[in-house]
């Protein structure tokens, strides 16, 4: 049967390319989306112009002009990350989206691969591996997902039971989502500030009831930059943003009963785990120990006065961060003693629970 031109153009996934001061950056991005003929009209590329004030939105439509069908452009007022997200969430085309921010690309051979498996799936979400590009050192790491079986789906329940050998592809880098079923949650990240990375890989995949893992490499995650958001100066800069997004995750305990099997604690392990990175980053990376303290004290009383269970969760991990700060631990010297113990810890704890086809 001769397929209708509906058919023919329907898309399966969607890349939203948030995009504000990225003109050096963007070409490298767009180019690692061209693939072959066949699988090119089964891909959109959604270049978000968050208001950027450069050149970005020229180097964008270079790409429009030789691939009209694929690339286009969505200008909108500057708003944030998560304000660049949502916006392309509204307009996406394909059955699936991933995000791709604008100074990052994807591996071009596991796109191909990846768009002809979403093709054939109806997972609410897919998990997958990513590696980091150092552009100081060109070092690569490679953050790798493991599962029993990669052509079953999971529930969250299901994959708590192998959290580490996972970790990786639950974060803002390795969640790709079902369109229809993530605008079925009516959800819309937080706006204007950094780190709604997290929001975005830890509310709505909350939700999901059918999720797939696979260890494809997709996304390749430039670092290295001084003026990252995962710099260290950054980091500390933005304390006040990470403050935020910690209070919107906290307020999910609204919508647990209606999160899928699995989900409470899933969201329950990602909001404790960014409250401890900003004791982290507040009391050991920050060089301003007293400052750290100070910041770390407001954000806890806030917390012990509005999401006291969240605090209990915390206290005996924030109590060893205060100890650390007080003895003005580095960070180097708590990765040497603290990270390393825990890291032991976490090896042994996942060493017991492989099942025996798994060794």
């Amino acid at each position: 049967m001769k397929e209708t031109r509906e058919e023919m153009e329907t898309k399966v996934l969607s890349i939203i390319v948030p995009t504000y001061k990225a003109e050096q950056f963007l070409d490298k991005g767009l180019s690692s989306f061209i693939l072959d003929d066949g699988l090119m009209d089964k891909l959109e590329v959604i270049v978000v112009d968050d208001g950027t004030p450069d050149n970005s939105v020229e180097v964008a439509k270079k790409y429009i002009s030789r691939y009209p069908g694929t690339f286009r452009v969505l200008s909108k007022k500057n708003g944030g990350h998560g304000s660049a997200i949502n916006a392309g969430i509204q307009v996406a085309e394909g059955k699936y989206f991933q995000v791709v921010d604008a100074d990052d690309w994807v591996d071009t051979d596991i796109l191909s691969d990846t768009v002809e498996m979403l093709e054939k799936n109806d997972a609410d979400a897919f998990i997958h591996a990513h590696r980091t590009y150092d552009i100081s050192t060109e070092q690569i790491e490679h953050k790798h997902v493991r599962c029993p079986d990669e052509s079953k789906q999971y529930n969250l329940e299901q994959m708590m039971s192998f959290w580490d050998d996972i970790y990786w592809g639950l974060t803002f880098h390795g969640v790709l989502y079902n369109t229809e079923f993530y605008r079925r949650l009516g959800y819309s990240l937080i706006e204007g500030v950094y780190y709604e990375d997290q929001e975005y890989s830890t509310i709505p995949l909350a939700f999901a009831q059918k999720i797939r893992i696979y260890d494809g490499e997709l996304y390749v995650y430039r670092i290295g930059d001084v003026n990252q958001s995962v710099s260290t100066k950054s980091l500390i800069k933005r304390l006040p943003d990470l403050e935020q997004v910690i209070i919107r995750l906290a307020q999910g305990c609204s919508l647990k009963e209606k999160f899928a099997a699995g989900g409470e604690r899933y969201w329950l392990k990602k909001l404790t785990k960014c409250v401890t990175d900003y004791y982290h980053v507040a009391l050991i990376i920050n060089s301003d120990k007293r400052a750290g303290r100070k910041r770390v004290k407001e954000l806890n009383r806030k917390l012990r006065g509005e999401y006291p269970w969240l605090y209990d969760m915390c206290h005996a991990k924030y109590m060893i961060f205060d100890v650390c700060s007080h003895l003005h631990m580095s960070e180097h010297m708590y990765t040497v003693t603290i990270g390393s113990l825990t890291e032991l810890r976490s090896r042994m704890k996942r060493a017991n629970k492989l099942p025996l086809e798994c060794v």
